[in-house]
């Protein structure tokens, strides 16, 4: 009568565990990997100098914005990390600032070496 008893435990007992394992399934799925934070981002190019003017150059190719001696200039669509410089009427090529967007979205050139 004993031993009875403990087999039915035993068996109850291992049909709760198989039900538990059967009802969790595999788990949740994980998140999809992609990109925290937007890949390309709005700049907003300053001219704080009298000789800081031309076209703005991104990663070496030329945008459509050209910036005025002490006025701004919009360029759209800059990645991260991206080389951004200027280059005047004459064709002469200033200094070439960074993108981080960690400090901003604005780029300011005060000098143009």
């Amino acid at each position: 009568m004993r031993k009875i008893f403990f087999k039915k435990i035993f068996v109850s007992l291992l049909l709760l565990a198989i039900l538990a394992v059967i009802s969790a399934g595999c788990g949740t799925t994980a998140p999809p990997v992609g990109p925290v934070g937007p890949t390309t981002y709005t700049v907003t190019i300053i001219s704080q100098d009298s000789l800081c003017y031309g076209t703005v150059y991104v990663n070496g190719l030329p945008t459509s914005s050209y910036l005025l001696t002490w006025g701004s200039a919009t360029v759209y669509n800059v990645p991260s990390g991206a080389a951004i410089y200027l280059v005047d009427t004459a064709g002469f090529i200033s200094h070439t600032e960074i993108f981080n967007p960690l400090f901003g979205t604005t780029i300011i050139f005060n000098s143009w070496w």
